[in-house]
């Protein structure tokens, strides 16, 4: 029978991958971060008085999904890893800094499940990787004549860094909130592309990731397109308030990748005094450059995962102008919501459909975002409708879909081209 181990980050579509491993019986190890399993330090910890809290809602909060058993679960760079969560809570610190050495302590994390993973994954006739975690046990398991998987969550490294170069000289206003990609450590970079030499097989989320790899030279043929998913149970519609106001939501990191400085420009544009923006999320170092425009929204800091459908409930539109994605999440709880969105094709253009589900509007187009959200400001009925396209097209591509066809990529039993192709119903939007 085929042994596979897994190498993890934390990255959500990978937890649910190893679940459906183990659920066909195939699963040996896996090997991550900080993993809450209740132990009695860890009960302790969560009943102690001012600490408790702050686990609870942090490392407390991480604990194997269900269905994968803990005695498989392998910790690695630990320490490192609750560094960086009690470095990224100091107050009254310098954003920059923060930011530079929990990134530092990170990566530490990262090498070193990186080289347990390469340890355990003597024996294993198939390795699974998060990018970053991959290196050691993909040339451990060839030097057995096993197999690599390798499972890449963004657009790649290098076309990421050509992307952030011409937006910072396109809109030098807003380049001191873009990631520093080039302030990486080179030795980052290369193992990214020591891992991606290796891999048998890269698993992305979306068409434009492939085609940021493709781009770059790599063979599209083992480059396998699988959409994320999202629990349809916990992200469903709700009959929303009937105050007269039109909500514009966004939720994510807030920052220029994630195209903020376009929202900001647009919803300028738009604004109507019976509306309201809510951006949802932390600021990026270099968020400085959106101060001008402080006026215009409402500000709530990170939430965890359970406070998010209620705020989905509450937006009539959601919008997320991206620069550069993978398949962002939010973007798929939208839509099980019931809540039309608009967004650029640089990640969810495999999920939304044009003009049926929401609105497609070129990256940096302020003005796309403003006609958008005039059409929908509008029109109420479309709005309606919309959502409800939404919400069928969400049910589509939940987490179970995804951990099969990823699981049956891992195990060789699909093609490539079966993965893409216009009959499957994860085909990309509009084929």
């Amino acid at each position: 029978m085929t042994s596979v181990l897994v190498a993890n980050l934390g990255a959500p579509e990978i937890n649910r991958l190893g679940v459906e491993l183990e659920r066909r019986g195939v699963l040996t190890g896996y090997v991550r971060q900080y993993v809450n399993k209740h132990r009695g330090w860890e009960k302790a910890l969560e009943r102690a008085p001012g600490l408790g809290g702050l686990y609870s809602h942090t490392l407390g909060r991480r604990t194997a999904p269900a269905g994968l058993p803990l005695h498989k679960v392998v910790e690695a760079g630990v320490t490192q890893d609750m560094l960086a969560a009690a470095v990224g809570k100091l107050p009254l610190v310098q954003p920059r800094w923060r930011s530079t050495v929990t990134s530092t302590l990170r990566f530490a994390a990262e090498r070193a499940v990186a080289r347990v993973a390469g340890q355990r994954a003597v024996g294993a006739d198939v390795v699974v990787a998060s990018y970053g975690t991959g290196r050691y046990a993909f040339e451990t398991v060839h030097r057995a004549g096993g197999r690599a998987v390798l499972s890449y969550p963004i657009a790649h490294n290098a076309f990421q860094r050509r992307l952030y170069a011409e937006e910072a000289a396109l809109h030098p206003e807003f380049a001191a909130a873009l990631p520093r990609i080039d302030l990486l450590p080179c030795e980052y970079a290369e193992r990214l592309d020591i891992e991606c030499a290796l891999a048998d097989r890269i698993l992305v989320g979306s068409s434009f990731v492939r085609e940021s790899f493709v781009a770059l030279g790599h063979d599209a043929r083992k480059i396998a397109v699988t959409p994320y998913g999202v629990d349809i149970e916990r992200f469903a519609p709700h009959r929303r308030r009937c105050d007269g106001v039109f909500r514009v939501l966004f939720i994510g990191h807030i920052g220029q990748r994630k195209g903020v400085g376009y929202l900001l420009q647009g919803y300028e544009l738009f604004r109507r005094p019976d509306c309201e923006l809510h951006l949802v999320g932390d600021y990026v170092p270099g968020h400085e450059v959106y101060a001008r425009y402080r006026h215009l929204y409402r500000h709530t800091p990170n939430l965890p995962q359970s406070d998010l459908p209620a705020l989905f409930q509450e937006a009539d539109v959601f919008v997320l102008p991206t620069l550069i994605e993978g398949m962002p999440l939010v973007v798929l709880e939208a839509m099980a919501s019931g809540v039309p969105v608009i967004t650029t094709t640089h990640g969810p253009g495999d999920v939304l459909r044009d003009g049926v589900d929401g609105f497609f509007v070129p990256i940096r187009d302020n003005e796309a975002i403003a006609q958008r959200l005039e059409h929908l400001y509008r029109d109420r009925g479309l709005r309606e409708h919309m959502g409800r396209n939404a919400r069928e097209q969400a049910a589509r591509y939940t987490w179970d879909a995804y951990a099969r066809r990823a699981a049956d990529v891992v195990l060789a039993e699909t093609t490539p081209e079966a993965l893409v192709a216009p009959s499957s119903p994860l085909a990309p939007a509009g084929q």
